[in-house]
């Protein structure tokens, strides 16, 4: 049982308050600085599991609609929409990785298979493609590990998804 259960604290409570009223009864009102640490060796691990588990709470609640449609590389999270078995990242997302920011650059630079409009959004994104070509002419001390940790784990599972798709003949990703 964990410990912020609402079992498990109604039972700390009860224990707390029954030995703080015995203490009281025998003690007078001495008894209740006595069984103050009591009460804090019987809260103290609820309160710090509290902090983590709140955290937890409002990273879900956040990316709630995201979940399963993104990666996440470093603190930053690369959102995939996909158009088949085609995944297109947030344009916004994947150049500040590299510290770079959306401009009429890009346009020039990359094919429409590689930069364009996110599939049923407005947004502008990179194609698989095109984030490896971004990180290949990108001068970013960070580019070539991005480029590294890229082509190993997302481009490696949504090969790995598309496969197991044509071996087992399930649908593709919403």
């Amino acid at each position: 049982m964990s410990s912020l259960s609402p079992g498990s604290l109604a039972l700390r409570l009860v224990i707390c308050i029954g030995v703080t009223c015995m203490g009281v009864m025998v003690l007078g009102l001495i008894g209740l600085p006595i069984t103050a640490p009591i009460w804090g060796v019987m809260f103290a691990k609820p309160v710090l599991e509290f902090f983590p588990a709140l955290e937890r709470m409002v990273h879900r609640h956040a990316f709630q609609e995201w979940e399963g449609r993104y990666y996440k590389y470093g603190s930053t999270h690369l959102r995939a929409y996909f158009n088949g078995d085609d995944a297109w990242f947030n344009a916004k997302d994947v150049l500040s990785v590299l510290d770079k920011t959306p401009a009429s650059w890009l346009d020039t630079r990359f094919t429409p298979k590689e930069y364009g409009i996110n599939p049923g959004r407005r947004d502008k994104g990179f194609s698989t493609a095109g984030v490896v070509k971004l990180t290949q002419i990108s001068d970013h001390p960070e580019a070539p590990k991005f480029r590294l940790w890229f082509e190993r784990t997302v481009v490696f599972n949504l090969n790995r998804k598309k496969e197991m798709r044509e071996t087992h003949g399930s649908p593709g990703p919403r």
